[in-house]
């Protein structure tokens, strides 16, 4: 069965199937290469993190390409993911976090934005804080959702027990759970 070039949101945005992770590539040089090679060679999905620490070199590829006036890619060609790291968990820190995403990827919008992980920084495993600083992030990536800086909100390594509790507290469910998942990782329940 082929892959499809595309999985529809539910909000009807269409997503690209494949794309470029950006995971560990910090050097700056580096990563532009790597993103404009990927640009070259067809992908239009280039995902980030805040963690990653490489928004900056990937926006400014992405403003060198869509200024080029020989280049037929444009902002609209692009789906670009990134997620709000655990130190950035709650109402406030999500707020700036994905400010701060925005201008250091130099665009108007995200595609898709994800909390990254369902714990926060510095507590406990046990905490009670860390669903009080999930539901917090949660209220405002659905007020910048509403805006318009982000077209879609999900989530990213959460499990079948932190997916159920969203539905307690939030308004947009969760686009996405990007999560990892291969034969050796197949997470029959949360699938």
């Amino acid at each position: 069965m082929p892959i499809p070039k595309t999985f529809t949101l539910a909000n009807g945005l269409k997503m690209p199937s494949l794309g470029l992770g950006t995971w560990q590539q910090r050097d700056a040089d580096v990563v532009k290469r790597v993103v404009g090679q990927a640009l070259t060679t067809g992908y239009r999905l280039i995902d980030t993190a805040s963690v990653y620490r490489n928004e900056e070199a990937i926006g400014q590829m992405l403003s060198s390409i869509f200024n080029d006036p020989g280049s037929s890619v444009q902002r609209e060609d692009i789906w670009i993911t990134s997620k709000l790291a655990p130190t950035q968990q709650g109402y406030e820190q999500a707020k700036q976090a994905v400010l701060a995403s925005l201008e250091k990827l130099q665009t108007d919008y995200i595609d898709l934005y994800l909390i990254h992980w369902p714990g926060a920084s510095k507590l406990k495993p046990d905490s009670p804080k860390h669903r009080e600083m999930r539901e917090g992030s949660w209220r405002a990536l659905e007020e910048l959702y509403a805006q318009g800086k982000v077209r879609s909100i999900g989530v990213s390594n959460f499990t079948k027990r932190h997916l159920e509790e969203m539905q307690e507290y939030a308004t947009v469910q969760p686009m996405v759970n990007q999560c990892e998942m291969h034969p050796l990782c197949q997470q029959t329940e949360l699938l």
